[in-house]
Order: C-alpha cells, then sequence, then structure tokens
C-alpha cells in the first residue's frame, strides 16, 4: 500500500485543481531502475491508462500498474518541510547486488 501524507495529499490535490482537466487526471507512480538494479520513484500527472490501476487515496486518483505494485508496496509519498517538494520514500527498498571494492 502506498501512503501519502497530509501535507503531501493537500499539495497534490491543489495541483490536480489548477489543472483544466483536473476530472480526468490522476498521479500515477513511477518506477525506474538504475544501476545495479536498485529503484527510483517518481511522479507525474496523467489521464489512467488502459492497464492502470486506480486507487482513490484521500480524494487523489493513484494510478499504478499491476507489474509494479510490488515494488511500490510500502512506499510514502511526503512533501519536504524545509523546501515544500514532494518526496517518495521507500523504507524497505530493495537494493541491487553490486558490491563496492
Amino acid at each position: 500500500m502506498i501512503t501519502i501524507t497530509p501535507a503531501a495529499s493537500a499539495l497534490l490535490r491543489d495541483i490536480l485543481a489548477s489543472e483544466p482537466d483536473s476530472d480526468a487526471l490522476g498521479i500515477k507512480v513511477l518506477v525506474t531502475t538504475t544501476g545495479c538494479s536498485s529503484y527510483s520513484f517518481s511522479i507525474a500527472m496523467t489521464e489512467p491508462g488502459v492497464t492502470d490501476r486506480v486507487t482513490w487515496i484521500d480524494g487523489i486518483r493513484l494510478l499504478t500498474t499491476e507489474s509494479e505494485e510490488s515494488f511500490l508496496d510500502g512506499l510514502i509519498i511526503d512533501r519536504n518541510r524545509e523546501n515544500g517538494r514532494l518526496q517518495i520514500f521507500h523504507p524497505t527498498q530493495l537494493q541491487g547486488g553490486c558490491s563496492l571494492p
């Protein structure tokens, strides 16, 4: 399950509400493989795709894909108190297999 903190939720709702077609939009969580098979997370504002699963969290349409849901379990979307920007954190993020010299 993905957690969106109240501060992040308020910001995301404001961002979505400012869009002319806000009723059709959702927040999609994207998973990217980085070096050594670690994972990076980002979000995008978009309309639901054919393969997207839609979940409502605190009035926000959250979009995910079935193939990525196992990577997203435990993900936290928060608002940074210092700069006001969104941050994405995974407390149990899977790490790759690279070894350091």
